[in-house]
């Protein structure tokens, strides 16, 4: 009996591509799906828009041809928002000084 097919989105549009670009592009997908989930479940606004933004950003840009460079710097802004948007959740929820901050303090 065969296997049943696997489908993958990426390879399903962009066809092959190096092994490198695959694996961004995964990680890319992961922040835009933790992103929605997070839009659906947030608890304060500014959490929610910041989520948006994630979404908004990589979308377009998931499937469309770019260099390792750029998806690299798509990774590190996605990254960052979206600790931004669970540290401002957790400050209008609980408080400042009412939890860690991430990183430290600065």
């Amino acid at each position: 009996m065969n296997a049943p097919a696997k489908l993958d989105d990426i390879q399903t549009f962009m066809g092959e591509i190096p092994a490198e670009e695959y694996e961004r592009r995964t990680q890319l997908r992961s922040y835009r799906n933790a992103a929605s989930a997070m839009v659906s479940i947030a608890k304060t606004e500014t959490a929610m828009q910041l989520a948006w933004l994630v979404v908004d950003r990589l979308t377009p840009w998931l499937y469309a041809p770019a260099s390792t460079a750029a998806l690299d710097d798509l990774l590190l802004l996605c990254k960052r928002l979206m600790a931004a948007a669970s540290q401002v959740e957790n400050m209008d929820l609980f408080g400042p000084g009412a939890i860690p901050v991430i990183g430290g303090a600065s």
